[in-house]
């Protein structure tokens, strides 16, 4: 049921925004027609795409093996866990910005964009860890049971690990997303396998 919710949704959505698309395109007049493929164009993307499909096959992967490990401790660390998680995700928006700045030769914004992108989401890190450790129990409870105290633990243990670093996760986000915007997909790549072999490697050590 949930597979074909994903491909029906994800169908509509496709349908609906490649004829938007198509749509906004024939109303740009332009002198001659356009091609229907451009072979440059298509290189450009195919750069960029194939390392970012490879790096979430990477997470995809290493969340895979990961989670393989939590289900070993049992029914309520795998619920405390997947609860945690779900306050967890963070995410970034700097590789557009990158991207624009480098295609119109402005390479000392980029530097201007990363470290205020720094100081951005370093803002946003101190209430965010200060909420997870204090009051993580009253938040993992919107995914949880009043009854699930072993899931709860597990959940907040979570949160109290990983929110005090929340500072060194953001910055590698920052950074990736720079390292995408500026097509330096080799050292994005780079960074992401070694993030998925020492996220894997732990998980197996600190786990025993």
């Amino acid at each position: 049921g949930v597979a074909w919710a994903t491909f029906l949704c994800q169908g509509v959505s496709c349908a609906l925004a490649v004829i938007t698309v198509w749509k906004r395109l024939k109303r740009i007049e332009v002198k001659e027609k356009p091609s229907l493929m451009d072979l440059g164009i298509l290189k450009k993307i195919v750069i960029i795409a194939v390392p970012s499909i490879f790096q979430q096959s990477f997470i995809s992967v290493g969340n895979i093996m990961i989670q393989s490990v939590i289900n070993g401790f049992g029914a309520s660390v795998m619920a405390g866990y997947s609860a945690a998680v779900k306050l967890n995700n963070i995410g970034n928006g700097i590789s557009n910005y990158s991207a624009q700045n480098l295609g119109a030769r402005k390479y000392e914004r980029i530097g201007q964009g990363f470290r205020a992108g720094l100081k951005m989401v370093w803002c946003l890190c101190l209430p965010f860890c200060v909420l997870y450790i204090f009051l993580g129990k009253y938040l993992l409870l919107l995914f949880l049971e009043q009854g699930s105290v072993d899931a709860l633990l597990a959940g907040r243990q979570f949160l109290w690990i990983l929110s005090p670093f929340y500072f060194i996760v953001s910055a590698k986000l920052v950074a990736d997303g720079i390292l995408r915007g500026t097509s330096a997909m080799g050292q994005f790549m780079t960074a992401t396998f070694t993030d998925l072999i020492l996220r894997v490697v732990l998980a197996h050590v600190l786990s025993g």
